[in-house]
């Protein structure tokens, strides 16, 4: 698999003891990124910031499925701030996920990731 870029994702999860929403930062240093904003309008205005992510298995160790879901914010780069709420991130480039397979099978197994 090609790698062009590192990545950051903020999982959002729910912290039963303190009873609230938090976000759970990830850093992935090897990821394939395609598209973002104002990539191109040939697949017509509506998809023209989507962004294809693939975090290879093989690159990265720690790479687990369940560290991703739907609505969890991509950011293309490494961060190391932590957030408490998605404004914190007002000065970063960033992406929802709204798509995500688990592609573990052959000789390059990954995690495709679609985002807005």
């Amino acid at each position: 698999m090609l790698v062009n870029s590192s990545l950051t994702v903020y999982h959002k999860y729910y912290d039963e003891t303190e009873r609230l929403e938090k976000w759970k930062r990830f850093n992935y240093e090897k990821v394939w990124w395609f598209g973002g904003k104002g990539a191109g309008i040939n697949k017509g205005y509506e998809n023209a910031n989507d962004v294809q992510v693939r975090v290879s298995y093989n690159f990265n160790d720690d790479l687990n499925f369940n560290d991703f879901r739907v609505g969890d914010i991509l950011v293309k780069g490494t961060l190391t701030k932590d957030i408490t709420t998605q404004q914190d991130l007002d000065q970063e480039c960033i992406y929802n996920i709204t798509s995500l397979n688990n592609n573990n099978f052959g000789l390059n197994p990954h995690i495709h990731i679609g985002g807005k």
